[in-house]
């Protein structure tokens, strides 16, 4: 099971109801009714780039790696992160702590400000 947003949980009904609720691939070519290779997703995801103005190289596998530096940078828990990516362990997941060289740092400080221990007088 995968959670998704409920705006995108909303798209996604419209979508399969338009599908008239066929079982199958949830992605598709127009043209054969297909499930997409990973060729064709990673021709989608080039031509949005194109069509968006974006002049770095984006592929899918940016996309996942934003996925997961988001969630990370947000605070959530390793664990789960590495559950939502399909990772075996949160050790596989460690490949994106580098995008956030100053977390050591602020979690140290979080618990400064957490702990309030009366100063002696």
């Amino acid at each position: 099971m995968i959670p998704i947003p409920e705006g995108v949980q909303t798209e996604l009904l419209a979508y399969l109801l338009e599908r008239g609720g066929k079982r199958g691939p949830l992605l598709r070519t127009l043209e054969r009714r297909r499930p997409l290779s990973s060729h064709e997703v990673c021709r989608i995801v080039r031509e949005a780039v194109q069509r968006a103005g974006i002049d770095w190289k984006v592929t899918p596998m940016t996309l996942r790696h934003s996925f997961a530096t988001h969630l990370m940078d947000r605070g959530v828990d390793l664990a789960v992160i590495a559950r939502l990516m399909g990772h075996r362990s949160p050790r596989e997941t460690g490949v994106y702590l580098h995008v956030l060289p100053d977390r050591p740092r602020s979690a140290v400080e979080e618990l400064d400000t957490r702990t309030n221990i009366p100063e002696e007088t």
